[in-house]
């Protein structure tokens, strides 16, 4: 092959990799962006004097479980529970994903002992 070939076929293997990393940065930040809108309406809801999570929520939260890791508990993410409870649950999601993203394992993300 010409060394023009070589050099377009270089090009384009090293597009493809920028396009997929990007791709996967997305998918990466898009739960956490979730997250930030669903605590912003949640703290609104609070103080307005709301104690729970109105059913209204559930097809973010439930959106929100579908994109998280699989090793991510989000059980715990749904209506009907506490505001409080529910952004404290969310910021600790948050903290998993901002943690994983910045490549220091949580926790959480470390394998049990036996």
């Amino acid at each position: 092959m010409s060394p023009l070939h070589d050099a377009n076929r270089e090009i384009v293997e090293g597009l493809h990799r920028r396009w997929r990393a990007e791709a996967d940065r997305r998918r990466e930040l898009k739960p956490i962006r979730v997250i930030d809108e669903l605590i912003a309406d949640l703290e609104e809801l609070h103080l307005l004097g709301r104690k729970r999570v109105p059913e209204s929520f559930s097809s973010r939260l439930a959106a929100l479980a579908a994109a998280l890791p699989e090793h991510l508990d989000a059980e715990e993410l749904r209506s009907r529970i506490t505001i409080v409870h529910l952004m404290d649950r969310l910021y600790d999601v948050q903290d998993i994903l901002l943690r994983r993203k910045r490549g220091r394992p949580s926790e959480e993300d470390l394998p049990e002992a036996s």
